[in-house]
């Protein structure tokens, strides 16, 4: 550079001729920048970075005509949209910079700027000295990513090969995919073992040092993750097969088409009881797959508490096997037997108390006949007695407590509602007896007499069922002791007269009787 500042000063002065000095570095500089730039650029274009980059990070679609004229996804392809990261051009713009301010620190120097040139010849040593460090780590990313790429494709490939998630789909009902997540966790794996040397190269030690325990960590926790998923595996596929065969068994075994006949199919919700007791098989089983599992991850802090949940699950299975099999066998002995007994009401006639009661012409209530509801209170009765058995058989005090008082109170209830049946009853046969006599104001009477008698029984039904026994005796009392005083008011007051007379005829009556005695 000085040799061209000499050979120019001979023609002009030597500030001028610096001066073009200068500016012919920096021509040149921009040229080669701009060169150098170029071809990275078309370097990383032709490995199509940043359409790579872009369907890794966020995949997009976009629609492709189809033969039939609709619209297909498709990743993004070059030349087909922008990518959102332009890491090409990024990349070629630091290039061109890192190489042009090497023409202008030596322009700076030509120009005697040596304060301004000494900052940024000291970044270019930073920088040039750092680039063995960063093509080493970028040596290493480019082996982690190969080999973490080859692992993922033999595993999906073996996976896949081995049609797992055909298997799984069919034995689980869903289309869960589990080649793709087991393919992507080996890459990231080998990613994992190779970071601490790709950011030991870089000289990032202080990130280096937790990634690296972080990953001591994660390696020596591995084969228990392995170990219990291996279990988690095995235990699952085991406890679908046994499943499937305890599931076909009571089918074929006609347990479906005996709860069919029995009648507890349609309380079932659309499921078969070969299925209900092939889960129950399956969840049986896999209950003590899954505490081996939480016992081979060595997390004692975590899995206690759950392996003890679980083991008390286990314990308390026995005892509610056996509340189900008591309801259900309570409810199919059950029905059997109060429809054997609705049948026997039937014949002897309780379906047409209805209409001797004065209920109506009709022998059916609400659809239904009164033997079918006397079967359905009396099937309610017997499942809350089973209900009762099956909570103290499974320990649930509180349960048992508060099913026997719901069954008292509907016993109480069924007991009200037969009083007051009678009453109906009484009620329409003293008004049948009282309109049967030729007594004046028959009509009265009898409304009055029926009145009454019901009046008297519904109290004495709502007594009986328990419902604010002191309201209903004070109103009942009050109504009583009412009509009482209207009568004898009525009588003593607007009769006075004909009490009178009355009293006179039945006094000498009994005088007559004495004499004639």
């Amino acid at each position: 550079m000085e040799t061209a500042v000499s050979t120019l000063s001979a023609f002009m002065p030597e500030g001028i001729a610096r001066l073009i000095v200068a500016v012919l570095i920096l021509l040149i500089g921009w040229l080669v920048a701009t060169i150098i730039e170029r071809v990275v650029a078309g370097i990383l274009k032709r490995a199509n970075l940043d359409n790579r980059l872009a369907n890794k990070l966020e995949p997009q679609t976009m629609p492709t005509e189809t033969k039939a004229g609709g619209a297909a996804p498709a990743t993004l392809t070059p030349g087909t949209k922008a990518p959102p990261y332009p890491i090409e051009r990024w990349i070629g713009t630091i290039v061109f910079w890192l190489v042009f301010l090497f023409f202008i620190v030596g322009a700076l120097q030509v120009l005697g700027l040596t304060t301004l040139a000494e900052p940024i010849n000291s970044f270019l040593d930073n920088v040039i000295g750092w680039l063995p460090a960063l093509l080493a780590a970028g040596i290493l990313a480019l082996i982690a990513h190969v080999v973490a790429s080859i692992a993922r494709r033999l595993v999906t490939g073996a996976l896949n090969r081995r049609n797992v998630d055909q298997r799984l789909a069919n034995s689980s009902g869903s289309a869960a995919s589990i080649a793709s997540p087991l393919g992507d966790a080996v890459y990231y794996l080998v990613w994992l073992v190779f970071l601490p040397a790709i950011l030991g190269a870089v000289g990032l030690q202080g990130l280096l040092v937790p990634v690296q325990n972080m990953i001591d960590q994660f390696l020596r926790f591995l084969p228990y993750l392995a170990a219990a998923a291996i279990l988690l595996i095995v235990g699952w596929f085991v406890a679908r097969i046994v499943q499937r065969i305890v599931t076909g068994f009571l089918a074929s075994a006609g347990l479906d088409a005996f709860a069919e006949r029995v009648g507890v199919a349609k309380y079932m919700g659309g499921t078969t009881v070969s299925g209900l007791v092939g889960l129950l098989v399956f969840i049986v089983i896999l209950i003590p797959v899954i505490t081996a599992a939480l016992d081979a991850l060595n997390l004692t802090s975590l899995t206690a508490p759950l392996t003890a949940m679980i083991n008390q699950v286990i314990v308390a299975i026995p005892s509610y096997v056996a509340a189900a099999a008591i309801l259900v066998l309570t409810f199919v002995l059950g029905r059997w037997l109060i429809g054997i007994g609705v049948e026997i009401l039937a014949g002897i006639g309780v379906n047409s108390l209805p209409r001797v009661l004065g209920l109506g012409n009709n022998e059916t209530i609400g659809g239904r006949t009164l033997a079918q509801w006397i079967g359905d209170l009396a099937l309610l009765i017997v499942m809350l007695l089973a209900a009762v058995q099956a909570a103290q058989v499974i320990g649930w005090t509180a349960v048992t407590v508060a099913v026997g008082n719901f069954g008292v109170q509907i016993v109480q209830i069924i007991f009200g509602l037969i009083i007051i049946a009678i009453g109906v009853y009484l009620g329409n046969l003293a008004a049948r007896f009282v309109n049967g006599t030729s007594v004046a104001n028959k009509n009265l009477l009898a409304w009055g007499a029926r009145l009454a008698i019901i009046a008297f029984a519904g109290a004495m039904g709502l007594t009986a069922m328990g419902f604010a026994e002191s309201i209903v005796i004070i109103a009942f009392a009050l109504s009583f002791g009412a009509i009482a005083v209207a009568v004898a008011l009525a009588f003593g007051l607007g009769g006075r007269e004909t009490a009178a007379k009355q009293v006179a005829e039945w006094s000498e009556s009994l005088k007559k009787d004495e004499a004639a005695s």
